[in-house]
């Protein structure tokens, strides 16, 4: 079971233009979305309050069914792959409609220690930006998968929220 929460407005989200012109645009289509689903990445981070000057693209992670009607319904193929070879999704499409790029992921999946594991959050925060609704991992989760994905942008990511405390987690 998935443990729902909504987020404080005290904690103030590190968005860039681009980026929350994309977040505001995607989080009216997800709306449609059956399923769970959650931000990770950069975005995922800059909500939680870290501020991502780094942030290229945004990275959703939903279920299969959803990600193959969200791109359809953005007029977006899926793609074979998942943009590097520590991740794969059964269905992986990118939509350039927006400020900056929206990497879609169902069913997504991380490998680590040869090992590939399904990104299934159990943690969903709720974020209410301008009258949308986005959602992470929780800042403890969160954490874990950026140190898990290993890669130094993510390490970075994970330690600059750590250092922001666990209260709330």
């Amino acid at each position: 079971m998935i443990r729902e929460r909504t987020v404080p407005r005290s904690i103030e989200p590190k968005l860039s233009a681009p980026a929350a012109q994309t977040l505001y645009g995607l989080a009216d289509r997800l709306v449609a979305a059956d399923d769970p689903w959650w931000l990770i990445g950069g975005a995922a981070v800059a909500l939680h309050g870290v501020g991502t000057g780094d942030l290229v693209d945004i990275d959703v992670v939903m279920s299969r069914n959803d990600a193959a009607r969200l791109l359809h319904a953005l007029g977006a193929a899926p793609e074979r792959g998942g943009g590097a070879a520590q991740f794969r999704s059964a269905v992986f499409g990118h939509w350039r409609g927006a400020a900056l790029p929206v990497d879609i992921m169902g069913d997504f999946e991380a490998c680590s220690a040869g090992v590939w594991r399904r990104i299934q959050p159990q943690t969903r925060d709720h974020f209410d930006i301008a009258g949308r609704s986005l959602y992470a991992p929780a800042r403890a989760e969160l954490i874990e998968l950026l140190r898990m994905f290993g890669r130094p942008k993510d390490l970075a990511r994970a330690d600059a929220l750590f250092a922001l405390g666990r209260e709330g987690d």
